[in-house]
């Protein structure tokens, strides 16, 4: 091959590469919140694992988590996967997004856009509308090491701000679970992405460590980390990155 040939050869390769990673600088973090004892929440939990799986398969950096709240425990069925803690974190983002709704099930995409989790076109669009924004800063983890019942995790963020929190996440998926009342009585329902930890870093330094409490969790392959950066006021997320 001649060295006039080898020219556009390599403009072309150039260009692939340059376009993956543009295409990298984009992120969406898809939260659900849903529920057990809602009616109408299991097609919101398929959609979400569909997302997921998608985006694995994909190599996408769309990362899906699922938070089940509490307020549905008093319809005959206790959620096993909820906290009043994922309830706040539902009520936080009512308070700031335009609509002022609090459901499920109910997607909220980088703390800015919230729609019915039921609908898979619309999740879609909105997913690939915040995957086309540049990211605010760029946030990074790694496991130190897990002693006891401590995971000791390293992180750096490339931007500090008073009003910034670091969150990091502990899911787990391939969960099931057997219900014996409420509105899903004699059903097993699956799930993916459960948030089963989360954790805050106020005001995070360029680099640091967080002491996570696993509690009775023992990660394996079904565990994933993420960890992104959120505006306190505006709930928005500005970065984001996964560990599986």
């Amino acid at each position: 091959m001649s060295f006039r040939k080898l020219i556009p050869f390599f403009l072309i390769l150039f260009s692939n590469n340059f376009f993956v990673n543009a295409q990298e600088n984009g992120f969406a973090v898809v939260e659900l919140f849903t529920s057990e004892g809602c009616e109408s929440c299991p097609t919101g939990d398929k959609i979400l694992s569909q997302l997921a799986a998608e985006a694995k398969q994909n190599g996408k950096a769309i990362y899906c988590l699922e938070y089940h709240v509490d307020y549905w425990n008093k319809g005959g069925w206790k959620d096993p996967f909820s906290k009043n803690q994922f309830t706040f974190r539902q009520e936080n983002y009512s308070r700031v997004l335009p609509n002022k709704e609090m459901y499920t099930p109910q997607l909220v995409i980088n703390g800015q856009t919230e729609l019915n989790a039921n609908n898979l076109s619309l999740a879609k669009t909105a997913i690939d509308k915040a995957m086309k924004q540049e990211p605010v800063l760029k946030v990074s983890m790694h496991i130190d090491s897990i002693l006891r019942d401590t995971a000791y995790v390293s992180y750096t963020c490339s931007k500090q701000d008073k009003n910034y929190v670091l969150r990091i996440v502990l899911a787990e998926n391939k969960l099931s679970s057997k219900v014996t009342g409420g509105q899903h009585a004699g059903k097993v329902l699956l799930h993916d992405a459960v948030v089963r930890i989360l954790f805050s870093v106020n005001n995070p330094s360029a680099k640091g460590q967080a002491a996570i409490p696993l509690k009775e969790f023992k990660t394996d392959s079904n565990f994933s980390w993420t960890a992104f950066v959120q505006h306190k006021q505006t709930m928005k997320i500005l970065g984001a990155s996964r560990l599986n």
